[in-house]
């Protein structure tokens, strides 16, 4: 069965319903507005991939001024896989990644090489636990990672990353803790936003 990617409809319908949970949310649905939750769908899920592994621990604009670096040495396209698989890896790291990063990006173009991660045409037929599994499987890749394609490439609709920091702050501000949440507080709150957990992080990701 293909699993769309979330509509207008369901955007909606989550908003209504997390609104109705209890006032915490309605006050901090009405104090960030409507959702406008946007999707990279002209991105490959590969390609996808290498922008999320790029932008992951830093600021915004110091990872889109290193991206661009990097995709200069492509034309300023992204690179096939095998492109990148022949690239230099001291020109990667010369775009401003660490060699870490660099050796992930190249990891995830041989995975790519090696049908590990999904085309367009397969992934939309892949549940998110499958989606995981298989992209985790893959050094240097995390569950927050594939998390971020979950939402941002593919538009699913019930994903909560609970580890994620800016997730934790919203949750804290939203019912006035004193601490961070710990993940495990954020599964058992979480019960309640389903199926809508995606809604529900999009605004948490705003409660600051």
């Amino acid at each position: 069965m293909v699993i769309k990617t979330i509509s207008d409809l369901q955007i909606k319908e989550s908003v209504e319903f997390l609104s109705s949970l209890d006032k915490d949310w309605e006050c901090l649905i009405k104090k960030v507005g409507p959702c406008h939750l946007k999707i990279s769908s002209e991105l490959s899920p590969y390609e996808s991939l290498l922008k999320t592994i790029a932008y992951q621990q830093l600021h915004a604009k110091a990872a889109e001024t290193i991206f661009k670096k990097f995709l200069s040495l492509f034309k300023d396209n992204f690179p096939k896989a095998d492109e990148l698989l022949e690239t230099n890896p001291i020109l990667i790291r010369q775009s401003g990644f660490s060699q870490t990063k660099t050796e992930t990006l190249l990891l995830i173009a041989k995975a790519s090489v090696n049908k590990i991660i999904p085309e367009e045409k397969e992934i939309i037929y892949l549940n998110d636990d499958e989606i995981i599994e298989r992209l985790t499987s893959i050094k240097g890749v995390g569950v927050w990672t594939a998390q971020m394609l979950l939402i941002f490439h593919l538009g699913r609709l019930d994903v909560l990353p609970i580890h994620d920091l800016g997730i934790q702050k919203g949750f804290q501000t939203l019912k006035s803790l004193d601490a961070l949440p710990k993940p495990k507080l954020l599964v058992i709150a979480g019960e309640a936003w389903k199926p809508y957990r995606t809604i529900a992080s999009w605004y948490l990701w705003r409660a600051n």
